[in-house]
């Protein structure tokens, strides 16, 4: 079995999509079909070329390439430039924020997770301090930005006031069963599609262990309230002020152990294979818009091992490099 389905297999909801696009097919078959062979002066060659700084260019900073990229013999060999501007740093961090966000906020200071993640991949960090590293973020004099700032209460975005405000949810006693799922979601990949409540439908605690709803929030993998349970319980005073409440937090049994806050519930996710496969999964929506193919799971697995490593950056690199990227 390829490594790449058996890190799928870490929590089913996340096998590999299957299939290769017939297009793709058609094109990879085109060279091998006229039995050309490429030379360095070739016409065709410097097309390719053309072709392949372009894409690299649009796709890792945003922008058409410069003369010096267009005029490269290999566009792949400046990729390690590329992922070192701050160019790139935006652009991965504002993908990573919309993937987990849905979007950026009217208000900069209410998106913890591109500042983090930006700061992340400036300080060369591992990508896993995105998620539990201790940090916090502060809005900066102008109100138009946030600095990190180290913080041994801190982990990942999941601490930062605006996340936590932002996923509070709605639950009458308080239960963050909306920061759970994010939590979940933002780490492994797993997704379950939002219920709408009918009128008069019993959306307390008792009700949710209802034979309709118990799946999600108790007996599942990713049971909701038992996640929620780690967490801090959301207050709102009289003003409006939203506060979280940590004397609340029990100790849960989920994922296999007993976990006794939020740190050890986003540590045990970040630990484990799905982190992996959902974050190079993530990588190639960012390079490719779309998940990987079946058809590519040995460069899936080249991701995955880079990941293992720390840094995203060379999980990137090592897809963007292959030939098979300006194909």
């Amino acid at each position: 079995m390829k490594r790449s389905r058996a890190l799928a297999l870490a929590f089913p909801v996340l096998a590999p999509v299957a299939g290769v696009a017939l297009g793709a097919l058609l094109l990879a078959s085109i060279p091998a079909l006229s039995g050309r062979v490429a030379h360095a002066d070739d016409p065709g060659r410097a097309a390719r070329n053309q072709r392949c700084a372009t894409r690299l260019s649009v796709t890792l900073l945003g922008k058409s390439p410069d003369a010096a990229l267009l005029g490269a013999d290999d566009p792949a060999s400046r990729v390690d430039a590329m992922l070192a501007t701050p160019e790139f740093r935006d652009r991965f961090a504002s993908f990573v924020n919309a993937s987990f966000n849905g979007g950026p906020t009217t208000d900069p200071t209410n998106d913890p997770i591109y500042f983090l993640a930006r700061y992340v991949l400036e300080q060369n960090k591992p990508w896993r301090d995105l998620f539990v590293g201790a940090y916090d973020v502060r809005p900066t004099a102008d109100r138009r930005a946030l600095d990190v700032v180290p913080s041994a209460n801190g982990l990942g975005y999941f601490r930062t006031t605006p996340w936590m405000v932002r996923y509070a949810g709605n639950e009458e006693k308080g239960i963050r069963l909306s920061a759970a799922y994010h939590m979940i979601h933002n780490t492994t990949g797993f997704e379950v599609p939002a219920s709408v409540a009918k009128p008069g439908e019993d959306r307390t605690a008792a009700g949710r262990q209802a034979a309709a709803c118990e799946g999600c929030h108790f007996t599942s993998w990713f049971a909701l309230d038992k996640a929620a349970a780690v967490l801090s319980q959301k207050r709102v005073a009289a003003d409006g002020t939203v506060t979280f409440d940590a004397t609340t937090v029990a100790p849960t049994a989920l994922l296999g152990k007993t976990l006794r806050d939020d740190r050890e519930l986003v540590t045990t996710l970040v630990d484990s294979d799905a982190f992996k496969f959902s974050q190079c999964r993530l990588i190639y929506k960012f390079l490719y818009g779309r998940p990987e193919n079946q058809c590519e799971a040995p460069l899936f697995d080249k991701c995955v091992d880079e990941l293992s490593k720390g840094s995203v950056v060379p999980a990137i690199a090592v897809i963007a490099k292959d030939a098979s990227f300006c194909q």
